[in-house]
């Protein structure tokens, strides 16, 4: 059995696995402090939280710290590899003036430490700041304690130092290990699910249900699952075209996967 440990914060279920007992606790602390240094900066549903400075500043260049810096340069860069499929930008209905184009997130520009947003623009990364925390921080833990550790965030699961006997098992429903189908991940790689709201309610998203992807990188993970959902019957064609490992799941049972994740699992678990 593998050591493991849960809570919950910043609205997210989290869970830390690792390989040896007596790094667990070790483990735990570091990844929570990792994800509570995050979520100081960028958490919306924190009043003293670095970004509201941003997003108040409504045209004015503000100078930040590196942290948020960083992360607002990730969730940029997913917004470019998406084509703004995952946006940063929240946009306030009524904000921006009628006469005015609706900016987006290639409006907004990072120099050194300075940030600039324009009018009417409100920036909301927290689901690339987690993605890219969970990541972070599995490496980091496997690293100062010389063991594996797994970080799942919701959705979102990281693996870094040595595997397990039997490798990471991950379970498929909603990434939480020991449910539904099981795949294994590989120590360095990131799995990150993405799922339909409300399932049925949208005929636009061709029914589908799910969408897993698999990758080095946890940003990219994310990012790639949470476009391609939104893509509906197009996600297996725009995954295939990026060569990511992925699987869809349709509402009426049908899952398909693209070529990388059938070399990666071929018998249901990624080698």
């Amino acid at each position: 059995m593998v050591p493991s440990t849960q809570w919950s914060t910043w609205g997210s279920e989290v869970e830390v696995r690792v390989t040896e007992w007596a790094a667990l606790t070790a483990a735990a602390e570091m990844v929570s402090a990792t994800l509570s240094d995050v979520q100081a900066v960028c958490d919306l549903s924190r009043g003293d939280a670095e970004i509201h400075a941003v997003n108040l500043a409504q045209g004015t260049p503000v100078k930040v710290s590196a942290r948020l810096t960083e992360l607002i340069r990730s969730a940029l860069w997913a917004a470019r590899m998406t084509a703004g499929a995952v946006s940063p930008l929240s946009l306030e209905a009524g904000e921006v003036p009628g006469t005015h184009p609706a900016p987006g997130f290639t409006d907004v520009r990072v120099h050194g430490d300075t940030v600039f947003a324009p009018f009417g623009v409100f920036l909301d990364i927290t689901g690339t700041a987690k993605a890219g925390t969970a990541h972070h921080a599995a490496r980091v833990a496997a690293d100062n304690l010389e063991c594996g550790v797994m970080v799942r965030v919701d959705d979102i699961v990281a693996t870094s130092g040595h595997c397990p006997i039997g490798g990471w098992q991950v379970g498929l429903g909603g990434c939480r290990l020991g449910e539904g189908e099981q795949v294994e991940v590989v120590s360095g790689r990131t799995m990150a699910s993405a799922r339909a709201a409300v399932p049925g309610e949208d005929a636009a998203d061709g029914g589908v249900d799910s969408v897993t992807v698999i990758a080095e990188d946890g940003l990219w993970a994310y990012a790639a699952a949470t476009a391609a959902l939104g893509r509906g019957v197009a996600a297996l064609r725009w995954l295939t075209e990026n060569d990511l490992a992925a699987r869809v799941a349709y509402r009426r049972g049908s899952v398909r996967t693209t070529d990388a994740w059938s070399h990666l699992c071929p018998h249901g678990h990624v080698a």
